[in-house]
């Protein structure tokens, strides 16, 4: 029998695909920041998600064709068109993570890669709620790492701005996260009926016509049309780093689908927090590097001091749900 290598197993591939996503979550800020911009922010959301959708599709592809195999997941062979079974749960998942992927570009505008990072976690609290709802694990066991990671959540996001850091919370933690979370858990539906490189692929093509009505109706009853295409012609010379974007997009997100082949979304999910450690130097480097890269960040030592304490509360409720999950 044919033993896989150590860093195919659930738990490598959900840590490499944290640093990966950490990667293209940092270059999704530095868009918004400056490449894709808008005088309204709703409208600056949409036209990325159109940018980025179909880029994604159409180089996600390519990827796919190169290295969907050797890399993501052993088991494509090719595009699948024959199997209802995916084809529905990809329909559904690209539909939902068009809606999470709006409010978290939207979030987006509001604060830098750690802010934005750290509150993502908390798609873990929704997808506990879900094992609790399914008998997966008890009431008991998620109550202090719910409360943690809440509150860690909102002490990672700070950024000296109360109603900056609220906003957020509502933007990132509860649209876009509680969004992302009924995402999570149909793309392990999909993805155990087919493989993480095809599912993928139907999932972004799904994620990219969705937003792309989306954005066009929204607009349209808005009045905001003409923005919204001028925007999305401004972005075009961007597709070079839009398409370098989207090639850490493919390696995070299909590695996340295929660790959840074989392991609960919840246990993803907290080994993809990972993430939250990196967003710190990535955000903190970048700036030092190209000073506004990431808009404006804090420079106050005591607000660090603050996120510090926070990203330490969501490890903690992630060491928790570890050890509750190494005792089932």
């Amino acid at each position: 029998m044919k033993t896989k290598p150590l860093w195919r197993t659930a738990f490598s591939l959900a840590l490499l695909a944290a640093i990966f996503s950490a990667v293209y979550k940092a270059m999704d800020n530095i868009t918004v920041h400056n490449f894709i911009v808008a005088d309204d922010g709703l409208t600056q959301a949409f036209s990325y998600l159109i940018v980025g959708g179909w880029t994604g599709v159409v180089f996600g592809l390519i990827f796919s064709l190169l290295l969907g195999k050797k890399i993501i997941d052993d088991d494509f062979n090719g595009l699948v068109f024959k199997n209802s079974t995916m084809h529905w749960q990809a329909i559904i998942a690209g539909a939902i993570s068009a809606g999470s992927t709006l409010f978290l570009l939207w979030g987006n505008q509001l604060g830098d890669p750690s802010m934005l990072i750290a509150l993502g976690s908390g798609t873990i609290l929704f997808t506990s709620l879900y094992d609790v709802a399914s008998k997966q694990a008890r009431t008991s066991n998620l109550v202090y790492p719910a409360l943690l990671v809440l509150i860690g959540s909102g002490l990672a996001a700070f950024g000296g701005s109360l109603a900056v850091t609220l906003t957020g919370i509502l933007f990132v933690v509860f649209l876009s996260n509680g969004l992302n979370a009924l995402s999570e858990i149909v793309e392990q539906k999909g993805v155990r009926a087919s493989d993480g490189v095809n599912f993928f692929l139907w999932r972004f093509f799904w994620l990219a016509t969705t937003g792309t009505v989306l954005a066009i109706v929204v607009s349209g009853l808005r009045g905001y049309l003409e923005m919204l295409w001028s925007t999305v012609a401004s972005a075009l010379k961007y597709i070079p780093f839009i398409a370098l974007t989207m090639f850490f997009v493919f390696l995070g997100i299909g590695l996340k689908l295929v660790a959840k082949k074989v392991s609960a979304v919840s246990m993803v999910l907290i080994v993809l927090s990972a993430q939250i450690i990196l967003g710190y130097p990535i955000t903190l480097l970048g700036n030092w590097v190209f000073p506004g890269l990431f808009g404006e960040i804090p420079t106050e030592l005591w607000i660090w001091v603050i996120r510090l304490l926070g990203a330490i509360l969501i490890i903690w409720a992630i060491q928790l749900l570890r050890k509750q999950d190494s005792k089932k």
